[in-house]
């Protein structure tokens, strides 16, 4: 008789009872596994960007085109970072 093979049951990283190693939720609390960043991690990455870099061009120089210029490079920016940071898969509730 064969015995089972150790990887037949995985734990949930958030409540540690056991599932198939191949689930994306949780039977027993309901977490899902999750890429890359959520809609809202991307939205205030991005508008961190934007009045970070807007903040620092009105340091450096007087509103102009510029302001714009630096928010629109600041909005990207964050968001790229939203990207890098939040990139990995995770166990969210």
């Amino acid at each position: 008789m064969r015995k089972p093979e150790a990887n037949a049951i995985a734990l949930c990283p958030v409540c540690r009872q056991p599932m198939r190693p191949t689930s994306e939720k949780c039977p027993s609390c309901g977490a899902e596994r999750h890429y890359g960043p959520q809609v809202i991690e991307s939205c205030v990455c991005a508008f961190a960007g934007m009045v970070l870099l807007s903040a620092v061009s009105t340091l450096l120089l007087p509103i102009s085109l510029w302001t714009i210029v630096f928010a629109a490079v600041g909005l990207v920016a964050g968001f790229l970072f939203s990207h890098n940071r939040f990139s990995g898969d995770r166990w969210l509730k």
